[in-house]
């Protein structure tokens, strides 16, 4: 077994998203740079949204592809007293049950692949002829969970609940001049978003010279992705699209190769 002391690992996350998902990488000896490069913000007064929650009744599924949707629409339930007793809910992987489950949601449904993928995957094996799905997320989120949906037959009502923007350098200036003092072995980004932002905070212009030998990983290949659009090769994609799932990978990585500069 090899440890990872000495080895300094940065995240895209706040400690407190992250909460006892790295303790296995802490265990091992490694130092956490938590630099989450996102704020969310939520929308919670649009024309689609008071239209949907009009029309909240007449969905048959509701649909949670992050846990920052959970999270805002959990707020959005409360606000509203909206009735999800009789709507079967699905979350695109386990952080995102597990936030169903702390916001009072009972899931239904979770896919073996924990991604839009996945869940078009899972929803195939239902009849959705004329089923209606609501489909609350992120101003930035990808149309293909919509689309495969709407081929299988249903009427999906996308609404932006939240906005993704750059968080302020200015609250992470420690963690910036951490970085530029100690550069990470190893980089975890966790979404799309998570990477771009990155870029931009620490004003990378030279992507392969900023990383140069560190280890790069992606939670999912969604990011994976978003990453190779940018040029990046990835080295680690976990088998389970969580953060706990890319500490495993990290350790099984570093077993395996000896490989972590």
């Amino acid at each position: 077994m090899n440890d990872l002391k000495t080895k300094t690992i940065l995240i895209t996350k706040s400690r407190l998203e992250c909460r006892k998902s790295l303790d296995l990488l802490i265990e091992r000896g490694a130092e956490i740079i938590y630099f989450p490069t996102i704020k969310i913000l939520p929308v919670t007064n649009s024309s689609d949204l008071n239209e949907a929650i009009t029309k909240f009744a007449k969905f048959d599924y509701l649909v949670f592809t992050s846990v920052n949707s959970v999270e805002v629409f959990s707020d959005i339930v409360k606000t509203k007293r909206l009735d999800l007793s009789k709507i079967k809910i699905a979350a695109v992987g386990k952080s995102t049950a597990d936030e169903c489950a702390s916001a009072g949601f009972s899931v239904d449904m979770i896919p073996s692949e924990f991604s839009s993928k996945g869940l078009i995957n899972k929803f195939s094996e239902l009849d959705l002829i004329n089923k209606n799905i609501l489909l609350p997320g992120s101003t930035l989120a990808r149309g293909e969970l919509n689309m495969g949906l709407s081929q299988l037959g249903a009427q999906v009502f996308s609404v932006p609940i939240y906005d993704v923007v750059e968080n302020d350098l200015h609250a992470l200036k420690n963690e910036y001049h951490h970085i530029q003092k100690k550069h990470p072995n190893i980089f975890i980004f966790t979404s799309p978003s998570s990477f771009s932002n990155f870029l931009k905070l620490m004003n990378v212009t030279d992507i392969e010279k900023f990383f140069g030998k560190s280890i790069l990983c992606a939670i999912g290949t969604t990011t994976e992705e978003a990453m190779f659009d940018h040029g990046v090769l990835v080295n680690i994609v976990p088998e389970t699209f969580t953060i706990q799932g890319v500490a495993e990978a990290i350790v099984k990585f570093n077993d395996v190769s000896h490989n972590i500069a």
